[in-house]
């Protein structure tokens, strides 16, 4: 589908009442999107990047682009060409620890990267195979500091504890490249504070390895505000991240560095999907699922805003616990969450899902042939 839009719906009512979807629809607003871009300018003291793999659709890119974002953290060479198609003059960091020499040459030779993520000594070896070291390359070595009390934790797969850090990080120096670090506090932290333990553990890790940081990248983690979030507003995290780092480096502060990925895409599309089936009073059955768009949801079991759609009105009623099942002929295809609808909920209506722009357009599948999904644009959508 052309991500430019050939019309911008007022709401969803109108959407529906012009379009009247059969396919799974991802409603994006340009506003929020925008919004969510200025919240983070005006609230982070540092290089606002955001992470691509949350949403690497184009339409978001271009406008990332627009708004002014200067780098992306990229993962892949693949997300390296997406970046240069859509953002040719943006920096990319590439912060996925594993990846293969092939693959460091190609972002290097080919795409102009200088900025590289690693989490264990025997990558330095690794990196300066394919790239002499020198001042222009940035190794960035990422730690870890204890798990976030309500977070997807990041910490089990990636990051190095602090005294590991410390060694990376002098050798790195020695060998001849500029040297900062990195944290992650993990996907949908609920918890302010553990930005404020990992600062503390970089200006640690900073002081016993004798080096001057050139940047503390202080990862994504912003919480999305679903239902079940108890997260405190942005603000928190901003105000808690610039006392710590004033606390931790004095004067002698580092350059920052966030890379939100969902605390910037997630607002601005909500899920649009229709009823196919409806069973027993207990189980509805959508046209997509946990192989599409509802894999997120199903792997953190976050509740997101509902409600529930009959031709261009909100159905309203007497409601009760359903299970939502997706369209294919696997039993796995089925939400761990029960969500309230309407009793009267039926085929042929609506469900929309807001806050799904993360992790959704991202992670679909075409199992069972299950492999179309519309974008529209439209103004108003649920958050």
């Amino acid at each position: 589908m052309d991500h430019a839009p050939s019309r911008t719906y007022a709401n969803t009512a109108e959407l529906i009442a012009t379009e009247e979807p059969d396919y799974p629809s991802f409603l994006f607003s340009e506003r929020l999107l925008v919004d969510a871009i200025n919240t983070f300018k005006k609230g982070f003291e540092g290089l606002l990047t955001y992470a691509v793999k949350s949403n690497p659709s184009p339409h978001i890119l271009e406008i990332m682009n627009r708004e002014g974002l200067k780098a992306y953290d990229v993962a892949s060479n693949t997300e390296m060409a997406l970046i240069r198609k859509y953002a040719p003059q943006a920096g990319m960091h590439y912060n996925n620890p594993i990846k293969s020499r092939r693959e460091i040459e190609r972002a290097y030779s080919e795409f102009g990267v200088r900025s590289f993520t690693i989490d264990h000594v025997a990558q330095l070896d690794q990196l300066a195979a394919v790239i002499p070291p020198s001042e222009d390359v940035e190794v960035t070595v990422r730690f870890k500091a204890g798990k976030a009390l309500k977070s997807y934790d990041f910490g089990t797969k990636f990051g190095v504890m602090e005294e590991g850090a410390i060694a990376i990080c002098t050798l790195a120096r020695a060998m001849g490249y500029s040297t900062s670090l990195c944290f992650h506090v993990g996907s949908q932290c609920e918890e302010a504070y553990a930005y404020e333990r990992h600062i503390a553990a970089a200006g640690r890790i900073a002081q016993a390895s004798g080096i001057e940081l050139k940047r503390l990248n202080i990862g994504g983690g912003f919480p999305a505000p679903y239902i079940t979030n108890s997260a405190p507003p942005l603000d928190v995290y901003f105000e808690t991240i610039r006392n710590a780092v004033t606390d931790t480096f004095g004067s002698n502060k580092p350059e920052l560095i966030a890379e939100p990925g969902r605390g910037l895409s997630t607002g601005c599309t909500s899920l649009l999907l229709r009823v196919k089936h409806v069973r027993g009073e207990q189980s509805v059955y959508l046209n997509d699922g946990v192989y599409g768009s509802l894999m997120e949801a199903m792997i953190l079991e976050f509740m997101p805003p509902i409600r529930v759609w009959r031709g261009d009105k909100v159905l309203t009623g007497e409601s009760w616990d359903f299970k939502i099942f997706g369209p294919t002929c696997d039993s796995y295809d089925v939400m761990p969450q029960t969500f309230i609808l309407p009793a009267a909920i039926a085929e042929d209506d609506y469900i929309e899902f807001g806050l799904m722009g993360a992790y959704t357009q991202a992670s679909l599948t075409p199992f069972n042939g299950f492999d179309r999904r519309d974008l529209y644009w439209v103004d108003d959508i649920l958050v």
